[in-house]
């Protein structure tokens, strides 16, 4: 049998389809929401749960009444018996009577835990919201302290407005999606190496253009998740799990070696803050060895140290003194660097065989 709305309740209608159209913000989805649903099914509470920028796990709830009971939800989430049945159910309304399946609300967790919290909450209709079957995008729940039930007319009007619903998380969350990106790619900019922002989870958020191709240098494919080194990924892990505590500068990270080369990794907590995204921006240097390969796999260790001070401008007694050897060994590695590369001299050894 098809509802019947009422007069009264068209206009209501009206105005959620009027505010829903012109969101910005996840606030101004639940100033409509709660402008409407709260005078027609009379709720006392109502809490709106968005998924988070960073993709993590978790929903970042609007609940200014319900907040207690909301605030650490992700943990207990699997045994709450609201999201149980409508993770089942994706876009459909529901009543405690359906989800409940004939236990006592008082013999939940979510009954425990709401008491604790202060609250009395007694009836409950809601549903989690899902652009598609895939793409999970919230949730709604409403509640009554009451002893009077959410009704069946209840029910079919929140199910009536669940697409309109959709249609406004998505245009919310590709707004903020776009200014999260750009607020990441802002703060990335900042340094001159290229970087990349990790979530908690150690995946890929934003990165500049240049650190994936750098990463493709230095890491082969095993040892890469979701396009991340597994070292990292366990490393950010580690720093997301100290109980909130965030570095106040960065965190070096062990050097990566390459022959000559060296590729060098810092992490600190990112400057760009969004409520439940833990995020980390990583810094990556690639520093490069000044000499041509095919030049310095033809010197020793010690004749490549003297070869790096002569790059750097150092005189034969400056050498010796900076490497603790006596003149005459410097002159005789100069001498066998030369020989061995080719070299005609200080200047052709630093410019010549300077790498391409």
């Amino acid at each position: 049998m098809a509802l019947t709305f009422t007069s009264r309740e068209l206009r209501l209608i009206q105005e959620m389809d009027k505010r829903l159209r012109n969101v910005r913000t996840f606030e101004d989805i639940y100033a409509a929401i709660q402008a409407v649903m709260e005078r027609i099914c009379r709720a006392d509470h109502l809490a709106v749960g968005f998924t988070h920028a960073d993709g993590s796990p978790g929903l970042e709830w609007v609940a200014p009444s319900v907040q207690p009971l909301l605030a650490g939800y992700s943990p207990w989430a699997s045994r709450c018996f609201v999201f149980q049945y409508t993770l089942a159910r994706p876009n459909q309304a529901a009543r405690e009577l359906q989800m409940l399946e004939g236990r006592s609300l008082d013999s939940t967790e979510t009954y425990e835990r709401s008491r604790a919290a202060g609250l009395k909450l007694k009836h409950v209709l809601a549903t989690l919201l899902f652009e598609t079957r895939q793409k999970f995008q919230g949730g709604i729940a409403m509640y009554k302290d009451s002893a009077r039930a959410f009704t069946e007319r209840d029910e079919a009007l929140l199910q009536a407005f669940i697409p309109l619903i959709n249609d406004a998380v998505s245009t919310v969350q590709y707004i903020e999606a776009l200014r999260f990106k750009g607020d990441l790619l802002a703060a990335l900019s900042m340094e001159a190496w290229p970087g990349m922002v990790l979530n908690a989870m150690g995946r890929r958020i934003e990165e500049t253009g240049t650190a994936r191709a750098l990463l493709s240098r230095w890491f082969s494919p095993h040892e890469l998740s979701h396009d991340v080194p597994k070292e990292w990924v366990d490393y950010v892990k580690w720093l997301s799990s100290l109980d909130g505590l965030l570095l106040p500068t960065e965190k070096p990270f062990p050097d990566k070696k390459r022959g000559l080369d060296t590729l060098k990794v810092s992490f600190k907590a990112s400057t760009v803050l969004r409520p439940g995204c833990t995020l980390w921006e990583v810094r990556i240097r690639e520093e490069l060895h000044w000499m041509r390969k095919d030049w310095a796999r033809k010197l020793s260790r010690r004749q490549l140290e003297v070869a790096d001070q002569m790059n750097k401008g150092l005189i034969d007694a400056d050498i010796a003194h900076e490497l603790k050897l006596s003149l005459h060994t410097v002159k005789d590695h100069t001498k066998e660097i030369y020989k061995r590369t080719g070299a005609d001299g200080r200047l052709d050894l630093v410019t010549r065989g300077r790498r391409s």
